[in-house]
């Protein structure tokens, strides 16, 4: 009797607990849906001697809450950020347990302010080995206000599947998003989210992405394009609609002059590129085959969709038609080439390059009266880059 008494109280007991933590269970769904609740593994090195990762911080693509939260961060074309840090709490590997500074902005790296990549508002990088456990990343606007994407459970914005729950925090941990990377040793982060940037849609195909994101990134393109050797982007478009030129400016003393002139001339069957200084074309005048297969017609607009891809390298401009090379415009020895570009210009003058069906009158150009709406749109690409070899990879 006392051991079927015995057996039923255990039994009893075994209910009580389940139904306890099942309930447990739903109170922590309610308060973290995508939280993972079980701890990490744990890193197998000390801070500083794994392999050095590359962190990326995409900004531009924030949820509607957060940026209507924070205004001062997240309006017009992010200006008001004026900086951004990798914010951490790594892990003491010979004492199993945490040490140093507990995401403290005054101790948090550095990030630096890059250039823009395809659909960015705003990009920060930062190459490192420091961190090895938790980690996160914090802005500060130009009022010295600071923003961070981690903390407490119900204040940090940050959400998704690579969350981890400590207590009642919430932080990335660098043990498991290494192996989230698409390139193994580039870390690419959206702030607040888990996805790992802000492209809306496929950045080989941005003719379907959606009307506004393709607005967006053309717009930051001309004000804030892409330099440094290797960087690039590409001019999209139509062959219906407008056509465009491209001019890529510097300023050199008082004068706002053309590195390179890139003219599409349907009618004329050619392109010609050409550079200008204080508002004399230097005669660095080539011309270029129209390819209708590539391009579309010469006398009527058809459906023809084109790319253009503009690549810096130290001796000129790489031009790539549809992926396949098409011609490279080389610098002038006077030149900076690559690290020089202020800003591009895309507006062609319907006087001089008139096309059948295109509207006059482009708002965007600095001399609307003449200019035609141009038909192309401009995207800011990832700069080329060399995944780490597995066999020489060492990870947190």
């Amino acid at each position: 009797m006392d051991e079927r008494r015995f057996i039923f109280l255990a039994v009893v007991a075994l209910a009580l607990v389940a139904a306890l933590a099942l309930a447990a269970r739903g109170r922590e769904t309610v308060q973290t849906s995508e939280t993972r609740r079980y701890m990490p593994p744990a890193p197998k090195r000390a801070a500083g001697t794994s392999t050095p990762l590359t962190y990326t911080l995409h900004l531009g693509c924030e949820s509607a809450d957060l940026k209507s939260k924070y205004p001062k961060f997240f309006s017009g074309e992010y200006r008001d950020i004026v900086e951004a840090r990798l914010v951490f709490h790594n892990y003491d590997v010979v004492n199993q347990r945490g040490e140093g500074s507990f995401f403290e902005w005054d101790e948090g790296l550095v990030m630096k302010d890059d250039n823009l990549q395809p659909g960015d508002l705003k990009t920060f990088t930062v190459t490192t080995n420091k961190i090895n456990y938790e980690y996160g990343f914090a802005l500060k606007n130009k009022d010295g206000d600071i923003l961070y994407e981690i903390g407490e459970n119900g204040v940090s914005p940050l959400e998704g599947d690579c969350v981890y729950g400590f207590g009642k925090y919430r932080n990335r941990v660098i043990t498991t998003d290494w192996k989230r990377a698409t390139d193994l040793g580039f870390i690419d982060i959206t702030f607040g989210q888990c996805s790992a940037n802000c492209m809306p849609g496929d950045p080989s195909n941005p003719w379907d992405w959606p009307a506004e994101a393709k607005k967006q990134g053309s717009q930051m393109m001309k004000k804030y394009p892409p330099k440094g050797l290797n960087g690039q982007f590409i001019m999209y478009g139509e062959n219906k609609g407008g056509i465009c030129t491209m001019n890529l400016h510097t300023q050199r003393g008082t004068c706002d002059d053309i590195l390179t002139h890139f003219d599409p001339r349907p009618k004329d069957n050619q392109f010609i590129t050409d550079n200008q200084r204080c508002k004399r074309w230097q005669g660095q005048y080539e011309t270029m085959p129209w390819k209708k297969t590539d391009m579309g017609s010469t006398l009527e607009n058809d459906n023809t969709r084109w790319k253009f891809t503009f690549q810096y390298h130290k001796d000129g401009l790489n031009i790539l038609l549809n992926e396949k090379f098409y011609h490279k415009y080389k610098w002038s020895i006077q030149d900076g080439g690559y690290n020089t570009v202020s800003y591009i210009q895309i507006e062609f003058l319907q006087d001089k390059h008139h096309r059948q069906g295109v509207k006059w009158a482009d708002p965007e150009s600095s001399e609307p009266s003449r200019s035609g709406t141009h038909g192309c749109t401009l995207l800011a690409l990832m700069p080329p880059r060399t995944p780490l070899g597995a066999a020489a990879f060492d990870e947190p």
